[in-house]
Order: C-alpha cells, then sequence, then structure tokens
C-alpha cells in the first residue's frame, strides 16, 4: 500500500513547500501529493489555492503573479514556493501531481515527456475530466487518476474514472467497501482512499485492500507501517 503525504506532511509543516516534501519523505512516504499552477510569467509553480493568500505572506492571483514576485513570499517558516522543476530534482519519491490550473498541462507534460524516469514516478490527478484527458492527449503513456470528493455508487466511480481515461480512483474513504474496492480492482482500475489522518484509519485502509492513502499526519502512521 502506497502512502502519500498531502502537501508533504501538512499537519506538521507549511504545505506544498520543499521542507514539507522532505519531511514527509522522512516519515515514510512512498509518495508526494502536490498542486500544480502557473505564474503569469509561465513557470510551473506548487501552489494549491488560486490566490497566494492564504499559505504565504503575500495576496493575489498566482496566475497574475510574476515568477520572481511569488518567489519574493514567505510560504512558512521562511520557506518559498517551490517550481515543479527543482521539486522534481530534489525530492526522489513518487508523485501525485494534482492540476490545478489548465495551463499547467502541456507544461507538465513535456516534462514527463523529456524525462522517462520522472514520468514513471508520477501520477497526475484531477476532480475534472476535462483537465485528464487533456494530459492524455498531449501524454498518452501519462498515468492518471480522478480524485472524487464523494464517492459515489461503485458502478458510477467506475463510469466516471473510464470517462476520464484514468486508471486509478481516488475516493473518499468513508464510501469505500470492500466489495467495492474488489468491483474497481476487477475493472483494472487502482484504488487510493482518502483522508487517513490516524492509524485507526490506516488500518480501516488495510482491510479494504486499497492500493494506496493519503494522509496529512504521515508521522502519526509510521509506527504501523
Amino acid at each position: 500500500m502506497i502512502i502519500t503525504g498531502h502537501r508533504g506532511a501538512l499537519g506538521t509543516e507549511p504545505e506544498n513547500t520543499l521542507r514539507s516534501f522532505r519531511r514527509a519523505v522522512a516519515d515514510g512516504c512512498d509518495e508526494i501529493e502536490l498542486d500544480l499552477r502557473v505564474t503569469a510569467d509561465g513557470e510551473l509553480v506548487i501552489l494549491h489555492d488560486a490566490t497566494v493568500d492564504r499559505t504565504t505572506s503575500g495576496s493575489g492571483e498566482v496566475a497574475a503573479m510574476s515568477y520572481d514576485d511569488l518567489r519574493s513570499l514567505d510560504a512558512g517558516l521562511g520557506e518559498v514556493v517551490p517550481t515543479w522543476a527543482e521539486t522534481v530534482a530534489e525530492i526522489g519519491v513518487r508523485f501525485q501531481a494534482e492540476v490545478k490550473a489548465a495551463d499547467a498541462v502541456p507544461l507538465l507534460a513535456q516534462t514527463l515527456k523529456a524525462d522517462p524516469s520522472l514520468a514513471d514516478r508520477t501520477l497526475v490527478t484531477s476532480f475534472h475530466p476535462e483537465i485528464l484527458l487533456a494530459v492524455r492527449r498531449a501524454f498518452p503513456a501519462a498515468a492518471t487518476g480522478r480524485i472524487f470528493g464523494r464517492t459515489p455508487p461503485v458502478a458510477e466511480l467506475i463510469a466516471l474514472t473510464r470517462e476520464a481515461d484514468a486508471g486509478t480512483a481516488l475516493c473518499g474513504i468513508a464510501g469505500l467497501t470492500l466489495e467495492g474496492v474488489a468491483e474497481l480492482h476487477e475493472s483494472s482500475l487502482d484504488v487510493t482512499a482518502w483522508p487517513v489522518p490516524d492509524q485507526a484509519t490506516l488500518a480501516q485502509a488495510a482491510t479494504l485492500a486499497v492500493d494506496g492513502i493519503t494522509t496529512d499526519n504521515p508521522h502519526l502512521l509510521q509506527p504501523v507501517r
């Protein structure tokens, strides 16, 4: 079962920063979940929200800011908003890269095409089927996953994942059953469960036989692993 750190180690470090990613790896994560957006001058950066207000010392829309302006902001504990390029160069585990803005698709696809080893360790995800289909057109070999905030009935879940031409369904754990996960596997789909905040929920995920889980608190799961 793959353990994925949500925005790194969100529960203990400033989210979506290199510090957070390093902590997640140190806490035993196999994979880092992060969010991709694009600055006004075309830099692929890692930030969850459309604006910088919540997670940095600044204010304004990411898409309207230059890379230099974005980089001047404090993203928490002296960290800066990292780029995709510097993140993949420093962090050696797998990535779950959620595309938050459609203009990130060609930039991400270009990096995956240029580096097969990076492509092999990257799962591109989104809530939006049109983004995942754009990824598939730009880079047909990409591994992709559709995220569901509320887990629908299993037949609908399979149909919606296939609609996006994705190979993984990333589901709210509250809506998953052992039988449903087995049916997804029989349909050749991988299943990731989220959120998994503690050891008890990790044990539940193991009982469901999911392929992976996403957690804010990898430090709390380490003893179980």
